[in-house]
């Protein structure tokens, strides 16, 4: 029996699609999700941006300059972001297509929170690198970097199966399920690139949304409380050894945007 929580997003995304089809989806509509999902996306990075100052700025309206590169790197992701949604028919899920998000959107030095490292943009790190989550949580070490050209090869044939085999009425291969697991994996186990993976991963889940009939939505994190909610469901799916931890925070959390912007 399909899950309460995935349940609930599946009437919340057939009642969403029934009000907003695609083919009626108008420029500023499709704006303003890619606009919401890069806000809470890069919220999760950057606990200085505040959601009206940074809608404002991706409309092209004046804000206060001292937010100014915390806006840029979220105009970048948004640009990005959107450039793939413009042609998520044609996604497919290589290395190639990574490294060039990552080359994309970590060009600049200002997009970095470590050290600029201009020989890392689009290519795995070579350094060994840990998550620092202390004082709240056990730090995580990520996997080896001298593996990762294997690691990644082999994982995305499962990751690309995963894609491939989404069907909304099981758990195991629910759409949430699927993007909860590559969330899990590449960003917590495998955290491929030096900076930028969290961006990077969340445009990629955006995309294969898209791609599976669903608009590029995520749960809203607008506080410090929202990020460490995240933060914890993560930790908790490494301590279970499960993603459902996730999987029921990501459902959920989308569901109550999806039914916002129905009533709405």
């Amino acid at each position: 029996m399909l899950s309460a929580y995935l349940q609930r997003f599946n009437t919340a995304l057939e009642s969403f699609r029934e009000k907003f089809p695609v083919s009626d989806w108008t420029s500023s509509f499709k704006s303003s999700l890619i606009n919401d999902y890069s806000f809470y996306s890069s919220k999760i990075e950057d606990e200085k941006l505040q959601y009206g100052d940074t809608i404002k700025f991706l409309n092209g309206e004046l804000v206060r300059k001292s937010k100014m590169k915390s806006l840029l790197d979220v105009s970048n992701h948004k640009d990005i972001l959107e450039s793939m949604i413009n042609r998520f028919e044609t996604f497919e899920l290589t290395e190639t297509t990574i490294k060039e998000i990552h080359r994309n959107l970590m060009g600049s030095e200002l997009a970095w929170e470590i050290d600029f490292n201009p020989h890392l943009v689009g290519e795995y790190r070579n350094i060994p690198t840990i998550g620092y989550r202390e004082p709240f949580f056990a730090n995580k070490e990520y996997a080896p970097h001298y593996n990762l050209d294997v690691i990644m090869s082999s994982y995305i044939d499962i990751f690309n199966a995963k894609f491939q085999n989404i069907d909304n009425t099981t758990n195991e291969h629910h759409l949430i399920t699927v993007v909860s697991y590559f969330h899990n994996q590449f960003l917590n186990e495998i955290h491929p690139f030096a900076d930028g993976n969290g961006r990077v991963c969340r445009i990629i889940i955006g995309t294969v949304l898209m791609k599976n009939n669903c608009p590029p939505i995520f749960k809203k994190i607008t506080s410090d409380k929202d990020t460490f909610e995240y933060i914890s469901k993560i930790v908790a799916c490494e301590n279970e050894n499960s993603n459902i931890p996730l999987v029921e925070f990501l459902a959920n959390g989308m569901s109550d945007y999806l039914e916002e912007r129905i009533a709405n």
